[in-house]
């Protein structure tokens, strides 16, 4: 007999979904710090609002130019560690997020 496998949230998403996600969990994205530290392919990490560099954790959180996306997706503060690894709710309401922002991640 074999055990009944459970599927968490992050592998009841879509395929398109879970590589955002992956992306945005470990780091290695389309980003401009990963893309300047790791890759050398621009000029600066630092995201376009100037205020810090550009990480998942920047983008999702604190940028000023997505904060109306962000305030739409999540009228309420919701922390990084939900975003990244909650239900699948809060994962489709992320791959919203970056969707939303047309960003490349």
């Amino acid at each position: 007999m074999r055990p009944q496998s459970t599927r968490d949230a992050y592998h009841l998403l879509e395929r398109w979904q879970q590589v955002v996600i992956m992306r945005l969990r470990t780091g290695h994205c389309r980003l401009n710090a990963h893309l300047f530290r790791k890759l050398k392919l621009t000029p600066s990490p630092t995201c376009p609002c100037g205020l810090e560099d550009q990480t998942p954790e920047h983008v999702l959180m604190t940028c000023p130019q997505l904060k109306p996306i962000r305030d739409k997706v999540w009228p309420a503060s919701v922390p990084l560690r939900t975003k990244l690894y909650g239900s699948r709710q809060d994962l489709e309401a992320t791959t919203s997020f970056v969707s939303q922002t047309k960003l490349m991640v």
